[in-house]
């Protein structure tokens, strides 16, 4: 059975075909820079990477010219295809699970815009995309909050008044759910043991950490939002709530305070530097004062996370894992957040890690008692997975 798999997001359009149950990847690829004149389709297959140029001004144009692609490449999705599996970000407290997509399960995500504005409208335009362009299909939504629904109520409620979680649900969601969920699974596999205690690193321009007891999430470090927790690209991470209130005093509008700690935050807003980790990196190796502060702080509150899930897994670690852009070509990222750890057992394998970059790979030292792996993401495989397994169910 092939399945398809979509990831919409505000300029791009990730796509990868799957061989089910066998798992085999048959062709996968990006559009970017939707909206533009230049929109840049990279298809990848049989090892072999293609490239063409072509206009996607919006994103039933970018799924329309993926489409269009695959035919020139004799792979006809709309014969070929049985289902499609969406990652969608948010899916409230309402979806434990991935479900089949109807009214009901567009209307949820709709009215989750407000929560997840930077995600869930570009899924949703995603499953009316394809319900248009490829009708009669199955449409599968995979929630990147799922995962999260184990955490106990001691870790997801806010210290807020009841009221404000009965009428508004506000609560911790937590997101990288799928990521975070192959993390478990391939970590899992990796050490022949059926439910490590893990703590996922998912090190982005979106980050998070997690900390997964016998393959189950017990917390994490977004939270009602996936603005909470560590620093990241854009986003401050935790931040005194008083600071935004502050602001707003000041006479600053809802729409720059959200465009500040969405887009202007992070380590661009410390740093300056816009184009990644690995150039603030260069930066602060070359004596750039600032950009050394933004790693710093990057690492600081990657560590005091590292902590604070040592001890809520009860310093029971199995196994730390990253994955993710940063998580998994940066080797001084990685260094410098588990350098200061290792009284703990935790010990890296230095050679090892300097050269596990971008695949996957054990770097932990011998004498570590806890094992660290890097693992190329691979959040797709999990929704292909889903979505077979919800098929299946259904029958």
């Amino acid at each position: 059975m092939k399945i398809l798999v979509l990831d919409f997001r505000i300029y791009s359009i990730e796509y990868e075909i799957f061989d089910m149950p066998d798992e085999k990847e048959i062709c996968y690829g990006r559009i970017e820079h939707i909206g533009f004149e230049h929109s840049i389709l990279t298809h990848y297959a049989n090892g072999k990477i293609e490239k063409t140029v072509e206009p996607a001004l919006n994103h039933m144009n970018g799924l329309k010219l993926i489409v269009n692609y695959l035919k020139k490449k004799n792979f006809d999705i709309e014969n070929d295809v049985s289902a499609i599996g969406h990652r969608v970000v948010h899916g409230g407290g309402r979806f434990t699970s991935p479900v089949m997509i109807d009214k009901d399960v567009k209307k949820e995500i709709y009215n989750d815009f407000l929560i997840a504005p930077m995600h869930n409208p570009y899924n949703f335009m995603g499953i009316e995309a394809a319900e248009k362009l490829l009708p009669g299909k199955i449409n599968v939504a995979v929630f990147d909050t799922s995962f999260h629904q184990t955490i106990p109520e001691k870790a997801y409620k806010y210290a807020l008044p009841e009221r404000i979680f009965d009428e508004y649900k506000v609560r911790k969601y937590g997101f990288h759910g799928i990521s975070h969920k192959y993390m478990a699974e391939r970590t899992a596999s990796l050490m022949k043991k059926e439910k490590p205690n893990i703590i996922s690193f998912h090190l982005g321009a979106g980050s998070s950490i997690c900390a997964i007891r016998e393959g189950k999430s017990v917390d994490t470090s977004m939270g009602f939002t996936p603005l909470e927790g560590l620093v990241m690209t854009n986003r401050p991470g935790d931040i005194d709530a008083g600071v935004l209130l502050y602001l707003l005093k000041l006479g600053w509008s809802v729409e720059e305070l959200d465009s500040c700690v969405n887009k202007e935050s992070g380590t661009l807003g410390i740093s300056g530097i816009s184009d990644g980790m690995k150039e603030i990196v260069n930066n602060a190796q070359k004596g750039d004062e600032k950009a050394r502060l933004a790693v710093d702080i990057f690492v600081y509150r990657a560590i005091k996370y590292l902590g604070a899930y040592f001890f809520a897994l009860s310093g029971d670690v199995d196994a730390i894992s990253f994955t993710g852009g940063i998580g998994e070509n940066s080797y001084i990222i990685r260094e410098s957040i588990l350098k200061p750890c290792e009284k703990f057992g935790i010990i890296l394998d230095t050679e090892k890690n300097k050269s596990t970059v971008g695949r996957e790979g054990e770097i932990s030292a011998a004498e570590s008692k806890i094992k660290i792996f890097v693992l190329p993401k691979n959040e797709k495989v999990i929704v292909a997975k889903e979505t077979l397994r919800l098929l299946k169910s259904s029958k």
